[in-house]
């Protein structure tokens, strides 16, 4: 075999090993999609599961094949198929532990927009998987409260907080947290998305938290609040509309108030494989706009009054950071 054509036969093993680390995640999404681990959760024949629950039953034992070799699925005798716990658990719909709308959007999102690139760069029309997104946006950003609230929580106790108003709160899940540590807190939120907002009305009824539904562009209230947040929000803005986001969360914070800001940041010393990929998502989107970096931020609110106190990593692998300022 001469030089080239071993070269060409090594490059092409080497594109299809890199494509091997998808498929768990496709399983995943398609058991999550369709429910197929609660369907198999106390042990079923694939017979069974295609006939309840109205499945090609050929496409379905391809993807049982595919999760016996990948260990997310048992076969047991006279044809029982089991899925491993941890899958029910972590990637069925109804689990409280469930991660499975994060590989929801990065299937159903993420993914195809990247697929999209190529018609997109020579001007064609692309019509995306999902248009309306708001929902599983907002459910992924609950995912990143669990690690962030800590930090969140640690700034409220450090600059004695008595008020705190959220942009973009989405369910108001901050807000629902910070109730429960702090049940004296003044506590509001602001969402653009109208059906999340009665979601989220709904989900705070017997609560001291406001909520209301509108657009932090058009918002107008004399009300200041101690701490204000700006939490997975940066990519609904354009630079120049970002300069007026501080300057409107400058008005909102009061004559000491606090800004927390928590994005994924391009030019960050983590994750920036995951920024990086990110911004391709965002840029493809006519209402979505690219990452932020840190120095963009630290501009911003340096015009809009307030002072830098300190940058932290939230979830490393995926560039999301904490940015504190002060008045």
């Amino acid at each position: 075999m001469q030089l080239t054509e071993y070269k060409k036969l090594w490059n092409a093993r080497k594109w299809m090993k890199r494509n091997e680390p998808f498929l768990p995640t496709w399983h995943a999404h398609l058991g999550y999609s369709l429910d197929l681990f609660n369907h198999f959760k106390k042990g079923a024949t694939v017979e069974e599961v295609a006939i309840n629950n109205e499945l090609n039953q050929d496409l379905l034992q391809r993807w049982v094949d595919v999760g016996i070799v990948l260990g997310h699925l048992k076969q047991k005798r006279k044809g029982i198929i089991k899925p491993k716990r941890s899958l029910v658990k972590y990637v069925s719909k109804d689990s409280d532990s469930s991660v499975g709308i994060l590989i929801k959007e990065m299937m159903e999102l993420h993914i195809p927009t990247m697929l999209s690139y190529r018609d997109l760069m020579q001007g064609k029309e692309v019509n995306f998987f999902e248009t309306d997104y708001g929902d599983t946006v907002a459910q992924t950003s609950a995912l990143l409260e669990t690690i962030a609230f800590p930090k969140v929580l640690e700034v409220v106790k450090k600059e004695k907080i008595k008020s705190v108003f959220d942009v973009g709160c989405a369910y108001g899940g901050y807000l629902k947290r910070l109730h429960v540590k702090k049940p004296k807190l003044r506590l509001k939120g602001l969402e653009a998305d109208e059906g999340v907002a009665k979601k989220a009305k709904e989900e705070t009824e017997n609560s001291n938290i406001d909520i209301v539904a509108g657009d932090i562009k058009q918002y107008e209230s004399d009300e200041e609040f101690d701490l204000v947040m700006m939490n997975n929000l940066l990519y609904y803005f354009s630079k120049e509309d970002r300069a007026e986001l501080f300057k409107k969360s400058s008005e909102i914070a009061g004559r000491k108030g606090t800004l927390i800001v928590i994005s994924p940041l391009v030019q960050s010393k983590h994750g920036q494989a995951f920024a990086s990929a990110f911004n391709s998502f965002m840029s493809a989107h006519e209402n979505m706009y690219p990452v932020p970096s840190e120095r963009e931020l630290k501009q911003y609110a340096k015009a809009a009054g307030f002072k830098f106190k300190k940058t932290t990593p939230v979830v490393k692998e995926g560039g999301w950071y904490m940015m504190v300022f002060k008045k």
